[in-house]
């Protein structure tokens, strides 16, 4: 029964330090970034959908962008941290993990994730 909930798929890029080179002689060595690789791949999951306060299209110069926020919700037990990278597989848009919260007891594990393009998606 459950399982039939978990009708969509996700990719979970985990972060990772690394050492950049600003220029300038300036080095920074803890930059967390996401893996070129995604850590999970296809994962069963469900992205809640709302008419209002769902993703949003706007237009902008020289382009559009897509911001917002969705709830997510995975089985239990899934490696997802705060500010991992979430891929969904039906459409390819990233989105920024929030806070991970077990459900029930463990049930499963709710996340709200967070789209924004452009200075504000910045990390």
């Amino acid at each position: 029964m459950f399982d039939d909930f978990m009708n969509h798929k996700c990719n979970i890029y985990h972060l990772e330090d690394n050492a950049v080179n600003i220029g300038y002689g300036i080095k920074a060595e803890s930059v967390r970034k996401p893996q070129p690789e995604a850590a999970l791949k296809e994962v069963p999951c469900h992205f809640h959908i709302r008419m209002n306060n769902y993703l949003q299209l706007v237009q902008k110069e020289p382009y559009s962008r897509v911001d917002g926020r969705i709830k997510l919700s995975l089985p239990s037990g899934t490696d997802i941290r705060m500010n991992d990278t979430v891929e969904d597989c039906r459409d390819g848009l990233k989105y920024r993990a929030g806070k991970p919260q077990e459900v029930y007891g463990g049930h499963h594990i709710v996340v709200v994730l967070t789209r924004e393009d452009g200075v504000k998606g910045a990390i």
